[in-house]
């Protein structure tokens, strides 16, 4: 089981990664990225370092990695699973 919920990126090269925990995301931050140099990668790219290193809560360090994928749209969106629904309408009878 993963730390966190696992997100899929498709990078520049068209290769596809599914991150679950903060060590798939540095591993992740090491592939091909549109923009290196824009400040969410670099916001991600300390704190995953950082929350590696345990100086860093990892949800805080995944946060920002998922907010620097979807920035730049390597963040491969799914539909949500028919369980998803079939939770809703328990939930709100």
């Amino acid at each position: 089981m993963t730390a966190f919920m696992p997100v899929t990126l498709r990078f520049c090269d068209n290769k596809t990664m599914l991150i679950g925990s903060v060590a798939d995301a540095e591993t992740a931050l090491r592939q091909q990225w549109p923009d290196k140099a824009a400040q969410a990668y670099l916001d991600a790219a300390r704190l995953v370092r950082l929350a590696v290193e345990g100086t860093c809560c990892p949800r805080t360090a995944f946060e920002a990695f998922g907010k620097a994928a979807r920035q730049q749209g390597i963040l491969v969106a799914k539909p949500r699973s028919r369980a998803h629904d079939w939770l809703d309408a328990a939930a709100n009878p």
